[in-house]
Formats: structure tokens, C-alpha cells, sequence
């Protein structure tokens, strides 16, 4: 199953289980999709689409810890597949992404530059797999968005149609170094296809073992804030 048919599985999952009523206050998610950078190596990741640097973990949310990875054996244990569990961590993200806030930011003219979404819970940054946040924000920023997410409770939603995103590039940098739990330094489109990796901000980092892509190479002063093309995805490197 594509990304985009995730999208629409999930969507018919919610209208089962009800958005509002599972979004009640308090109440943990038992399943969820932890984004990440791969260097973590986490057992179970999986590549975003088309990025190189930013993986999905399965995980459960947990009142002592934030989130909890998932071992094998617990995920054989729920009895699901791969795409079993996306469709619930979409649904997850979607009541989620309904509880949100959003802020508005403008620039010097008064458009819209970007709308942030800040939540409270560790799976904030997930929202972008939700298939309401196209939905929700295509009146103000178009039908393709951009999303930057440099830790797990932050996400940065631009226009794709306009390059404003790049510009950004040193400020996601240094909030991603700066976090606790970091999520990404790499740029996603979505769109009605679905969640793609556009490239990854060069923050001057040596390329990982077995990860080869331009978008790796060159010193961080040669291009500080533009996004470089992602290459094909790398696998996180499994538990022996």
C-alpha cells in the first residue's frame, strides 16, 4: 500500500472510531509514530518517504517518559503489519492535530509567513501524517504545504508555493541541536499524493556509515539554508 493510500485508510479509520471522543483529555495513545532522526538507530525504523535522515518508530505514549519505542516483540504482539499500524498512527495524529492551537505568523506586509503548531504531548510532530492537516490549512497556504518539524512537539507549516521555507533553514538547524528530542533538520511536502522528503538543510554534519547522497556532502558555509535534494531513502539499522 502507497503513503496516499494510508492517508485515505486512516481517514476511514476515524470515522470509526470518532475524532473528538478519543481526544479526550488525558487519555494516552497506545499506539503511535514516533518521528526521529535515523542516527538514533532505533530497532523498526523506517524511512519517511524519500528522506535520508528522518525515520518513523512505532511507540506508545507514556505518562513517565513521554514515549515508549516499541521492541519486536511487543509490536508482533499487536498483531499488525506495517501498514496496519501507520493507519493508526494517522488516526493518532489526527485527534491529535484537532486538539491544536494555531499560531499565525505574518510578514513585514501582513501575509501569512508560516503557521506554527506547538503541542504539549511527544508525538506533536507526527500531525504531518495526519490526512485532515491538508484539509485544515489548504485555504491559507494552497494545496501543497511544506512542513518542518526540528523536535517532536514542534511543527513549522509553509506554502510550497513559495520558497519562504528556506530561509528557515539555520533556524531549524539550531533548534534541532538545541532539543532534548530532536525529529528533523529535513523539509516534507504534502500534498493530495501524500508526504514526500523535498531535502534536508546541510548542517555541516559528516554522512552517516552507509548513507551516500548529495545532499550529504559539502561544508555547512557553502550552502547554509537552502534544502538539498534527498537521495533514495537508508533503513535504520536493525537490532542484531
Amino acid at each position: 500500500m502507497k503513503w496516499q493510500s494510508i492517508w485515505q485508510a486512516a481517514g476511514v479509520w476515524l470515522v470509526g472510531v470518532g475524532c473528538a471522543g478519543a481526544a479526550a483529555e488525558g487519555a494516552l495513545e497506545p499506539l503511535v509514530a514516533a518521528l526521529e532522526p535515523i542516527s538514533l538507530r532505533t530497532a523498526l525504523a523506517r524511512p519517511l518517504p524519500e528522506a535520508l535522515r528522518t525515520v518513523v518508530v512505532p511507540a506508545r505514549e507514556d505518562a513517565v517518559l513521554g514515549l515508549t519505542h516499541l521492541s519486536r516483540e511487543e509490536f508482533a504482539a499487536t498483531g499488525l503489519d506495517w501498514e496496519q499500524f501507520m493507519n493508526r498512527a494517522a488516526a493518532a495524529a489526527t485527534r491529535l492535530l484537532v486538539t491544536l492551537k494555531p499560531v499565525v505568523e505574518r510578514d513585514a506586509a501582513g501575509q501569512i509567513a508560516y503557521i506554527k503548531l506547538k503541542g504539549e504531548r511527544p508525538f506533536t510532530a507526527s500531525v504531518v501524517l495526519s490526512p485532515r492537516l491538508l484539509p485544515l490549512f489548504r485555504g491559507v497556504l494552497g494545496d501543497r504545504l511544506v512542513a518542518l518539524m526540528p523536535d517532536r512537539q514542534t511543527v513549522y507549516l509553509f506554502s510550497r508555493n513559495f520558497g519562504a521555507f528556506q530561509a528557515f533553514g539555520q533556524k531549524i538547524i539550531d533548534e534541532h541541536a538545541d532539543t532534548v528530542y530532536p525529529c528533523s533538520i529535513e523539509a516534507f511536502e504534502i500534498s493530495a499524493d501524500g508526504l514526500k522528503c523535498l531535502g534536508g538543510f546541510d548542517d555541516g554534519a559528516a554522512p552517516l556509515a552507509g548513507v551516500a547522497g548529495k545532499d550529504q556532502a559539502g561544508p555547512r558555509a557553502e550552502l547554509p539554508q537552502a534544502v538539498k535534494p534527498a537521495a533514495a531513502p537508508v533503513p535504520a539499522k536493525a537490532d542484531p
